[in-house]
């Protein structure tokens, strides 16, 4: 079993200069309410983001995306205990889409799995972590 594991860090910060949590769904609905071109600008971003680690993690690790189904695990690690856990894992959307295969008009992804779909992935959550000082998510990939 073949096992791809990496940190995503936030991309965002507060006025103070502390990391911020990553965008979630809370972020996403509000972006989306502006308009499409402002929630697609959203998913693409963060997409980036987690695409960026994920193929430097890629390369460290020799991960070739497998052809078959795998268990992906995300652990959120957040500044406080502040946000509701329903609005934190929100947040796997932008990630799964930054670790696919770019396929059609989804110009993104580093590629480490097929799809993030139900054919494709089991997917699973770890506790939500506060850390203040490492806010991010850490992704861990494993072939089944």
């Amino acid at each position: 079993m073949a096992t791809l594991e990496f940190f995503i860090p936030t991309n965002r910060v507060t006025k103070s200069g502390r990391p911020a949590p990553l965008d979630g769904l809370n972020d996403l609905v509000a972006s989306e309410r502006k308009g499409y071109g402002a929630g697609n600008a959203l998913k693409r971003k963060n997409g980036l983001n987690a695409q960026q680690f994920c193929e430097v993690a890629m390369r460290e690790q020799g991960w070739k995306c497998p052809e078959c189904r795998c268990h992906v695990t995300l652990t959120f690690f957040e500044a406080s205990g502040r946000r509701d856990p329903d609005n934190v894992y929100g947040g796997a959307k932008f990630i799964l889409d930054g670790i696919t295969k770019p396929i059609g008009r989804k110009t993104f992804g580093a590629g480490a799995i097929v799809d993030d779909s139900q054919k494709w992935i089991d997917l699973s959550f770890g506790p939500i972590v506060v850390d203040k000082n490492h806010v991010g998510c850490l992704v861990k990939i494993e072939t089944i």
